[in-house]
């Protein structure tokens, strides 16, 4: 049997993650009003803090609120980067942006089945490209 203490922290570790996944994602929509404004550079820089958010320890990037902005933000920043002419998004970003829409349903509905059909397969080749580097 687990002991209270352990679940508490398991429960206090989760919000933890939750509340840093909730404050990248409004660094996601300011990113995405940026780039609407034409502030590319500007909107590229707030994406990629709404990652370094992502970055932190505590956070769960394959749980489904932190996974669905790992993978919006490194989307953003991979297609701001591309425009800009710019390094995209870290490999650790990138990886776990793949293994996210990889667990993904195959047949899935609306936005989430564009991301994994439109983006899977780019991510996937920026990861060769970053193996073939290696």
């Amino acid at each position: 049997m687990t002991d209270g203490k352990g679940r508490v922290s398991r429960w206090r570790d989760a919000i933890a993650s939750y509340l840093l996944a909730l404050r990248a994602s409004r660094r996601y929509g300011r990113a995405l009003n940026l780039r609407r404004a034409g502030r590319t550079r500007e909107a590229l820089e707030v994406a990629r803090a709404g990652l370094a958010l992502l970055s932190a320890p505590e956070v769960r990037r394959q749980a489904p609120p932190e996974g669905a902005g790992v993978v919006c933000l490194t989307i953003e920043v991979e297609s701001l980067s591309c425009e800009l002419g710019e390094v995209g998004a870290a490999p650790r970003d990138i990886v776990d942006a793949v293994e996210f829409l990889r667990s993904m349903p195959q047949r899935g509905r609306g936005r989430a089945e564009r991301l994994r059909t439109e983006w899977l397969p780019y991510l996937e080749q920026r990861l060769a490209g970053l193996a073939d580097r290696e």
